[in-house]
């Protein structure tokens, strides 16, 4: 009798714990629909992209996980003032951040005004009373709302990456950046009443330079680089320059050339590029993030509306990929090896979108993609992306064009050490197949002189061998 009850009561505890371990995968199932949901929604505000338009996109996710694990300073308690401004709770968790962006950017499209300020992104962002102007005067209120701001704009257009931490701060709440020199204080919190696009233009001419590491845009000559290649794949930059990769989360780090490390950096979110490019293209492009890319990179800074200004940039960097990655085979194995390590250090936040442009030969895997993710000039008659053995750097790449003129010219300085690296460089077909040509016709030539040598040897040892009084 009592086994028999003992045997029930542990049956209902089984059904009982199974119940519960269903609604617990029922509960995560649900949030992972809510989270989905929310990303998707969060990048179509911020692109102004169909449904449809994104899904055409791979990887656009590890975008939203990087911004994401990006919010986790704002959990601070010198942040409290920014959830308390905008009407809601501080949040306990990075996934709960999203209500800051999401305002912000709809405030950003909604104002058309360029020369808008941060403090009138923030006045048009929280209701009121937590969006008056008496608000900027104390630092736990206003300041920090302004540098929340200030880093949504550059999440949003990618461009660099703000200094969040507090403890930062030497002496007063400031704009900062994580890529400005350490001796550095960033900019006072009066600038936050001045033009966006002057803010980060001014951060721009802070930027250091050197002769291999120059802002994009700058350094440009009257003529034209022919960008090869033979010289710029990525398995002649790594077999005769011995030059690295380092992966970046900014487009002003982008192939920027460490001479003394012999390290190359690379964006890692191509579908950042790919939904920007896309949403110029459907003059779905915010426009202030227009103005912040115009004032930093374009060809004339104060030309109100340039074509392709803001557009150019994220299509440069798709290409850029299958110039360095995907055009030889030696190449795309080699990234494919990169992307790897990549993956396995970023973990949830990695680009799918990189396999397809730094590892897929041309086909039609790149053919399906949109065609607005490329360079008016590296497109095809057949609507798809044109590759060529060369470029050039005014025509295709005008922004990283002397990036990548500066990049080539390393690599020409450069001398193969071994036997098999002699080989394999190619940077001058010409002179390889010369080379390798009088190497072959000379070692013919060699080796027929030595055949004859050993031939004529071997009859005088003949005929030095027969006897003198032989009768035969």
């Amino acid at each position: 009798m009592y086994n028999s009850h003992r045997a029930g009561s542990l049956n209902r505890a089984n059904q009982t714990l199974a119940r519960d371990v269903e609604l617990q995968h029922l509960d995560k199932k649900k949030a992972g629909l809510i989270h989905a949901d929310s990303h998707k929604a969060s990048l179509l505000c911020l692109f102004g992209l169909s449904e449809s338009q994104l899904r055409s996109v791979p990887g656009t996710m590890s975008y939203y996980r990087y911004i994401e694990a990006c919010f986790q300073p704002l959990l601070a308690d010198e942040y409290a003032s920014v959830w308390s401004a905008l009407g809601v709770q501080k949040p306990l968790s990075s996934t709960h951040c999203w209500t800051l962006f999401d305002k912000v950017c709809s405030t950003l499209r909604n104002l058309k005004d360029e020369s808008s300020s941060i403090e009138d992104v923030w006045l048009h962002s929280c209701p009121q009373p937590g969006g008056n102007r008496m608000a900027r005067r104390s630092p736990q209120t206003g300041d920090a709302c302004y540098i929340a701001v200030f880093s949504v704009l550059c999440w949003a257009t990618m461009t660099f990456r703000p200094q969040l931490d507090w403890d930062k701060f030497k002496d007063s709440p400031s704009l900062m950046l994580h890529q400005e020199p350490f001796d550095q204080k960033g900019l006072k919190m009066d600038y936050v009443r001045r033009p966006i696009p002057a803010i980060f233009r001014q951060f721009h001419r802070t930027m250091s330079t050197t002769r291999w590491r120059y802002p994009i845009r700058e350094g440009t000559t009257d003529h034209s680089v022919s960008l090869e290649i033979a010289s710029l794949n990525y398995a002649s930059l790594n077999m005769i320059g011995k030059i690295e990769l380092v992966w970046v989360d900014d487009l002003t780090s982008h192939l920027e050339f460490d001479v003394t490390k012999r390290r190359l950096s690379i964006f890692r979110f191509p579908s950042f590029c790919a939904m920007s490019a896309m949403a110029e293209e459907i003059d779905q492009a915010v426009p202030i993030f227009k103005g912040i890319l115009r004032t930093l990179y374009s060809n004339n800074p104060d030309a109100p509306k340039e074509s392709h200004s803001s557009a150019q940039i994220h299509q440069e960097v798709l290409m850029s990929y299958r110039l360095l990655f995907g055009q030889k085979r030696r190449s795309r194995q080699l990234a494919q090896a990169a992307l790897k390590k990549l993956k396995t250090a970023s973990e949830d936040d990695y680009d799918s979108l990189l396999d397809l442009v730094c590892t897929q030969p041309y086909g039609s895997r790149i053919h399906n993609l949109p065609l607005s993710l490329w360079p008016v000039t590296c497109r095809g008659v057949k609507e798809s992306p044109l590759e060529e053995s060369a470029y050039s750097s005014q025509d295709d790449f005008p922004l990283f064009g002397q990036r990548l003129a500066k990049l080539q010219e390393f690599t020409y300085r450069q001398q193969p050490s071994r036997l098999r690296d002699l080989w394999r460089d190619r940077r001058n077909p010409l002179q390889w197949y010369t080379f390798w040509a009088v190497l072959v016709v000379g070692g013919l030539s060699i080796l027929l002189g030595l055949l004859q040598l050993l031939v004529s040897v071997a009859q005088l040892i003949v005929v030095l061998a027969i006897p003198q009084n032989c009768t035969c």
